[in-house]
């Protein structure tokens, strides 16, 4: 059957506008070549496992990662259900991985690349037709409108290859056509604008509503992604749901939405709306690690960030946004905006980055970092919403990294799936929290929801000289009549105490937990404990109410991508009928030795000691300095408004000071 006047036309308007040329195609293969070579092997290996039929999700931003390989020796199942997992089914009906074929296509010139995509393409659309059974399990619109722009980038790479036949050609258009009707008749209105599946939805009815010549799907596609900017993504440019992957998943549509626009020579987006996609983009450059990965809060998994961050600076024009990507386009880059967007992207100055912290007061996330480069310091801070259904109990939550070794990190995700391990790893005992011991504040009712939503408390971020103070609270626990605070105070990347004050009834025994990457060993020491990495080394000693709290060395769990597990060392402190935990984690250098001593906090008007539950202070020495630590757990005033230790006062509630500089008053970190 041959194509009809409209297919025709539809055909020859993506041939002059996406598909890219042998010739094209070569210059990009030998850019990937020459400063890729790794995701090269990669594409090639993925491309070659499919040849053979053999299903492994491990590209870098397959939301749904699997570890194990899945062969189908003759007929392809497009429903199969691996290990009782739905994320198989959906993850493989996405077709991210047709992308490689058309890459592998540009690599080799080998037309079995291209013959498999078309014969997948073919055999797919032949077994799953949308229907009312299939619109919940390989017809999802999330799965739809990411498939549609998969389908696409891949045909513009094998075009031009004997094997797209007039036949096929048809048959792509068709199946376009379907998935733009799927699309445009949405009827996930009000989830469509507050989820991330309705920037991913919208903007492959986006890229349809061009090839297809539909104003309709262009209109509601322009509707759907403008409200997404305005509903979706705070003041401080983090999207709602708060998950750093997800958040990344939906600053990716975003771009993809501008690159498309730049092809067809649309204005989807004004300034301002474009400023809000950029501020998205900066969220992800200030939150990376140092090794430039997505910290893995709420659902997120270890995922580098800075193909990301490439493709935002070129499409942005940011030298900004270019310091913390690739020196060169990133791999997908090059096959998405060829030479052009490489020689673009050359040219674009970079601007230089400064160490130091940033905030995030909309989303409650603060980052301070000694630099930019792999063995910099990260201190990050979460104090947020749960934002739905991706969010974790993660509230007060510090993450950490020492000279570019990571300390103290979130436990990640691992399933979907309603078993044990998604309940634990989306549980407050899985961050570094304080809790009451043995009872979760917020207990699942689902994979998805809990059964309650306690609110946060913001409280003061600022930094002051070397030192840094961070403070928050949430009322996880008022129905036990119990408010928690967190305070925490840094000096420099050398010292961090953080202390945890439990407001109002007091529990029978309150606890923090703090969990290590996988390079860290724990060990007991005669006053705490010791943490080893690769390079690395801290003393960990805590106290309750001014006195020597209980530590407890443990393992938990960690799950970097999903569907991979692992175990690492976890420190479980607590302390009975107290009000207070304070932990010290004392970077120290060798064999060095470190000494903590608890003072009594004493006025300087009167000459009087401060009860522990009024007041505790602390003198922290290593072989370096000797710094004071005054925390109040009351309001100044009184008789008890100028308070300090070892003659040096203050008239705050959190000051701290260098006793070995013999200073003449502490400094007020919080008034």
């Amino acid at each position: 059957m041959a194509l009809s006047e409209k297919q025709r036309r539809q055909w020859e308007r993506f041939q002059k506008k996406m598909v890219v040329t042998k010739d094209q195609k070569k210059k990009r293969a030998s850019l990937c070549e020459e400063y890729w070579p790794d995701d090269c092997r990669r594409t090639l290996k993925i491309a070659n496992e499919l040849l053979e039929h053999v299903f492994l999700f491990q590209l870098p931003w397959d939301m749904e990662q699997t570890q194990e390989p899945v062969a189908f020796p003759k007929s392809i199942d497009w429903k199969y259900l691996f290990h009782e997992d739905p994320e198989f089914i959906f993850q493989m009906n996405r077709h991210r991985y047709w992308l490689c074929l058309g890459q592998a296509y540009g690599i080799t010139g080998d037309e079995r690349y291209v013959k498999e995509f078309v014969a997948q393409m073919v055999d797919w659309m032949k077994k799953e037709p949308w229907t009312d059974e299939t619109e919940s399990l390989t017809w999802r619109t999330l799965d739809a409108g990411l498939r549609a722009d998969y389908w696409v980038r891949a045909m513009a790479l094998c075009a031009d290859s004997q094997a797209v036949t007039e036949e096929i050609v048809q048959r792509f258009l068709e199946g376009l056509e379907v998935h733009g009707r799927r699309l445009f008749q949405n009827p996930k209105t009000g989830f469509s604008k507050k989820s991330n599946w309705g920037v991913m939805e919208y903007a492959g009815l986006y890229l349809l509503g061009f090839l297809l010549e539909n104003d309709e799907y262009m209109e509601k596609a322009r509707k759907y992604l403008k409200s997404g900017l305005h509903i979706q993504i705070m003041d401080d440019g983090m999207q709602w749901e708060m998950s750093s992957m997800y958040h990344n998943e939906v600053l990716m549509a975003y771009l993809e939405v501008l690159r498309i626009a730049r092809v067809w020579n649309d204005k989807p987006f004004s300034q301002e709306e474009i400023a809000i996609i950029e501020s998205m983009a900066y969220v992800t450059l200030a939150l990376q690690t140092p090794t430039g990965h997505q910290p893995m809060t709420g659902d997120s998994d270890d995922t580098n960030v800075r193909d990301l961050l490439s493709q935002a600076a070129l499409l942005l024009g940011s030298g900004r946004l270019k310091a913390g990507a690739f020196r060169q386009l990133d791999y997908e880059g090059i096959w998405m905006f060829g030479i052009q967007g490489f020689e673009t992207y050359e040219n674009i100055k970079t601007e230089a980055l400064q160490p130091g912290l940033v905030t995030f007061p909309c989303s409650g996330q603060a980052v301070m970092r000694s630099g930019w480069g792999e063995d910099s310091s990260w201190l990050y801070f979460v104090n947020g919403p749960l934002g739905g259904g991706h969010g974790h109990q993660d509230k007060l939550h510090l993450g950490l990294w020492m000279d570019g070794e990571e300390v103290l990190t979130d436990s990640g995700r691992y399933t979907y799936k309603d078993i044990s391990s998604r309940y634990l790893l989306k549980s407050a005992m899985a961050h570094n929290v304080p809790m009451i011991k043995g009872f979760e504040y917020a207990k699942s009712t689902d994979t998805w929801t809990f059964q309650a939503l306690p609110q946060c408390t913001p409280g003061q971020i600022r930094k002051k000289g070397e030192y840094l103070f961070i403070e928050g609270a949430h009322e996880g626990y008022m129905a036990q009549g119990t408010l928690v605070k967190r305070r925490i105070i840094a000096v420099s990347f050398d010292l961090f105490a953080i202390s945890d004050t439990f407001i109002g009834t007091v529990p029978n025994e309150i606890a923090q937990t703090f969990h290590f990457g996988e390079t860290i060993h724990l060990s007991m020491a005669e006053k705490g404990a010791e943490g080893r990495g690769h390079g690395c080394g801290f003393d960990i000693r805590s106290f309750s109410e001014g006195k020597p709290a209980k530590i407890e060395l443990e393992t938990s769990m960690i799950s970097r991508h999903y569907n991979q597990l692992g175990e690492r060392a976890s420190v479980s402190i607590s302390g009975k009928n107290a009000r207070t935990l304070t932990t010290f984690l004392i970077r120290r250098q060798g064999n060095e030795s470190v000494e903590i001593i608890s003072e009594p906090v004493c006025n300087g008007v009167n000459g009087q000691s401060l009860h522990a539950r009024e007041g505790e202070g602390y003198v922290i020495t290593t072989k370096n300095r000797k710094t004071g630590l005054v925390l109040l757990h009351q309001e100044v005033g009184n008789s008890t408004d100028f308070n300090g230790i070892q003659g040096m006062y203050g008239l705050g509630r959190t000051m701290v000071c260098r006793l070995d500089q013999k200073p003449d008053h502490m400094t007020v970190l919080q008034w």
